[in-house]
Parts: C-alpha cells; sequence; structure tokens
C-alpha cells in the first residue's frame, strides 16, 4: 500500500469521524417530528433538550426556549404517531427533588379531537422550589399561631380534647380510688407469701408443731399450691398497675401540598405505644374536599386508611401495615442520632406491590416507591420534601407537621386493656 492510499483512507476515516461527531453533537436524527408550542409565565429552570413525556413516557424533546413578551414560549419536537389531545395540561416536571426538569404532559380528551403541528397552548407554572418551601414554612407559621392562639384549629382541638377528658375524668377518678387499695393488697400478699415460705420450709423439713401437724404428702402440696396461687395473684396486681401507666399515645397532623397538581391534602392520626419502641398507627391519609378544584392531574388515592404496626430499634424505625389503603412497610432512619443534626430523619416506602390499574388515563403497573428528608423545628413541628411514586409519577411533596402527646387517652387505653389479663 503505497502512501498516497494511506493518506487517502486516514482523510475518509477522519471525514466519517467527524461527521459522526457533528451528528450526534448537533442533536440530529432519523426520526420524524412535529412541532407544538407551550407559552409558560415560569419554566422553573427547563433547560433546552430537556425530554417531553406523555403520561411518564417520552414522547419527544424540548427544540427552544426563547421569551415572548412577558411569557416564555417553549417549542416541542413531538414524535410522530404522538397523538396529543385537546384539553392536556403541559407543565414542569422533575425526576427527583434536585433532579432534572422535563416537560410533562398529562394526556387531553380524545372527544376533543387532538392538537395539530404548530398549534400553541397554555402551560401550566410550577412554584419554584423557594417559593414553596417559603409557603410551607407559612403554612406552618400560621398554624402554630393557630395552635397558640385562639384560630378555629385551637378552638376545635380544644373542644376534642375537652370532650375526651370529660369521657376519661371518672375513670381516673375510680382507678386512682381503687390504686392504693390494690398497692396496700399487693403489700399483703407479699408479706404473706414470705410467711407461707418460712411454714413450707418448715414442713418439708418435719420441724416445729407445722411439721408434726402436716405430715400427710397431699397436705404438704395444698398448702403449696395455696402459695403459688397467692404470688400470681400479687404477680397480677402488678401487672395491672404497670398497664395502666405503660401506655404513651401521640396525635399527628400531616399537611402536603404538591405544587405540580396544585394539591393540598391533610393526613391524620394516632401512634400508641403499648411498650417501649413499639406502636400502633391508625390514620386517615390523603383527606381532601371532593368539591375543591385541582390545577394539574392529581393521581392519589384520597380518604383511604393507614393501619400499621411498627417497631423502633436504635436510629431506626421500621414499620408495616395498610399504607393509603394497600399493603406496604417503611422504614425512617436518623443517619446523624445524638449528635447536633439530630434533628434530620431520612425515609423510604414500598407499597401497593401487585398494581395494575388506570388512573384517569394513565395506566399504573409498577409498586409505589416514596422517598424524603424531614426536619424537626421542634417536638411539636417538623417540615421537609417527599418524593411520591418514584418509579411512575415521581410527583413531589412540601410538607409539614404537627404532633402532641395526649397523655388522658394513655391513661384510657391501659385502663381498657387490663379486661385482656388472664383470669
Amino acid at each position: 500500500m503505497n502512501g498516497e492510499i494511506k493518506v487517502g483512507l486516514f482523510v475518509l476515516v477522519g471525514g466519517v469521524l467527524i461527521g459522526v461527531a457533528l451528528f450526534l453533537l448537533g442533536d440530529y436524527s432519523f426520526r420524524s417530528y412535529y412541532p407544538l408550542y407551550a407559552e409558560f409565565t415560569d419554566v422553573a429552570g427547563l433547560p433546552d433538550k430537556a425530554a417531553v413525556k406523555l403520561s411518564g413516557v417520552d414522547a419527544g424533546k424540548i427544540k427552544e426556549i426563547s421569551l415572548k413578551g412577558d411569557k416564555v414560549l417553549v417549542r416541542m419536537d413531538i414524535l410522530e404517531g404522538v397523538r396529543i389531545y385537546r384539553g392536556a395540561r403541559f407543565s414542569v416536571g422533575s425526576t427527583s427533588m434536585i433532579g432534572s426538569r422535563f416537560l410533562q404532559i398529562d394526556q387531553g380528551s380524545p372527544a376533543l379531537g387532538r392538537l395539530e403541528p404548530g398549534e400553541t397552548v397554555q402551560g401550566e407554572a410550577m412554584v419554584p422550589l423557594e417559593k414553596a418551601v417559603a409557603k410551607a414554612l407559612d403554612s406552618i407559621e400560621g398554624l402554630a399561631k393557630d395552635m397558640r392562639g385562639n384560630g378555629k384549629t385551637a378552638e376545635s382541638l380544644q373542644e376534642i380534647l375537652d370532650n375526651l377528658r370529660g369521657i376519661t375524668g371518672n375513670l381516673n377518678t375510680i382507678v386512682a380510688n381503687s390504686q392504693p387499695h390494690a398497692e396496700n393488697l399487693m403489700a399483703q400478699l407479699d408479706s404473706i407469701s414470705a410467711k407461707l415460705d418460712s411454714v413450707v420450709a418448715k414442713i418439708d423439713s418435719g420441724e416445729g408443731v407445722a411439721g408434726a401437724l402436716v405430715s400427710d404428702k397431699q397436705m404438704k402440696d395444698n398448702v403449696s399450691s395455696a402459695i403459688t396461687n397467692l404470688r400470681d395473684a400479687s404477680a397480677s396486681v402488678k401487672n395491672a398497675l404497670g398497664r395502666i401507666n405503660r401506655f404513651r399515645t401521640f396525635w399527628r397532623w400531616d399537611f402536603n401540598y404538591e405544587p405540580l397538581s396544585g394539591a393540598s391534602k391533610n393526613n391524620f392520626g394516632v401512634r400508641i405505644y403499648p411498650r417501649e419502641s413499639r406502636y400502633y398507627y391508625l390514620g386517615a391519609n390523603n383527606m381532601l374536599n371532593t368539591k375543591d378544584r385541582i390545577s394539574g392531574t392529581d393521581y392519589e388515592t384520597n380518604n383511604s386508611i393507614d393501619a400499621q404496626l411498627g417497631w423502633e430499634l436504635g436510629s431506626f424505625d421500621l414499620y408495616a401495615g395498610i399504607l393509603r389503603g394497600t399493603g406496604g412497610a417503611g422504614a425512617r432512619w436518623r443517619p446523624f442520632m445524638n449528635s447536633k443534626w439530630d434533628r434530620i430523619t431520612l425515609l423510604a416506602e414500598g407499597s401497593d406491590f401487585n398494581r395494575d390499574r388506570v388512573v384517569k388515563g394513565r395506566r399504573f403497573d409498577d409498586p409505589r416507591l416514596d422517598a424524603g428528608v424531614t426536619y424537626t423545628v421542634n417536638r411539636y413541628i417538623s417540615t421537609g420534601v417527599r418524593l411520591n411514586d418514584i418509579a411512575e409519577t415521581k410527583m413531589l411533596d412540601y410538607t409539614a407537621s404537627v404532633a402532641f402527646e395526649d397523655k388522658d387517652i394513655a391513661y384510657l387505653l391501659g385502663l381498657a386493656s387490663l379486661g385482656s389479663l388472664k383470669k
């Protein structure tokens, strides 16, 4: 092979490589697209070349973002064959809490007809992260003022607590009056048990008058059985008093705001500790007034039930049961426990593992996976962010929570648990 051929091959290969590089860097494609335009008031950092997803599936890409008066005009290149119907909602989504942005399309109605190439639609503005956090903090501050002042929340909670205290007041009096008698009985039983131990020892050894009188083996067994029964009675009284004082109860209210759909929901429930490091949680999830207006598409299951059994193991809180009306489990982890960063808690949840349904025109067939982080402001208030349904919709929530201990309910539950003692 002579030098001219070598030079020719080198130039040819170099030209091919340069062509491939230009093709890739220039974002060329052999696939066919048609244009659509969307106007936004704020695209919240949406970049050029970002993906366009229809109900969570890639359907095109962002071609250009430009200013048009006081609006932001976004040009989308939609894959040929992908039909987008009128009434569809266009909004800015995120792959995670701090992840990349994309343009999310929630499908419209086929009865309204499809959007034609070159049409312009109105996009829904996304609330920027800093504004949403500020709104959540304002909600927390307003709630705190309401709790301290004479707002409707404070009045409602006070009314509930007054009713509960009225119910438990008489029970408290009964237990308070009966507790000294139970303690006196327990002391007497202990004294009798000690004395009978001495008597049995003498009977077994044949010492003294007791040994001489009770020479029959059956008689000795009967006396020993009586002492055992007295010991069991004493233990039962101690167990009963322990059950009354062992219970701890916490009421909890969670406020969740989802900026992409414009929906806000509430969770309310009670966590009951029958013993240290073990608890039961029962509550209502995603409570929502169905008449309220939602600006975006909301795929959540509203007004569902939570019922969980949990264990607190050091820095971990593990729980399982019913989450949002379906089976699931989760874990909370305090990675900086016993340090100055102890207020931070990480969350991971999995539920609805056999999900296979269509919600508002979108098919869901992956398990629901959630993750989040919480910051505890004080013993009553906490706030955080949560990424819901990571495998499907990736909807971001801002959360605020209020929790407080109710000793009256705990005392009532402890008293009610006495009925479970074996007789």
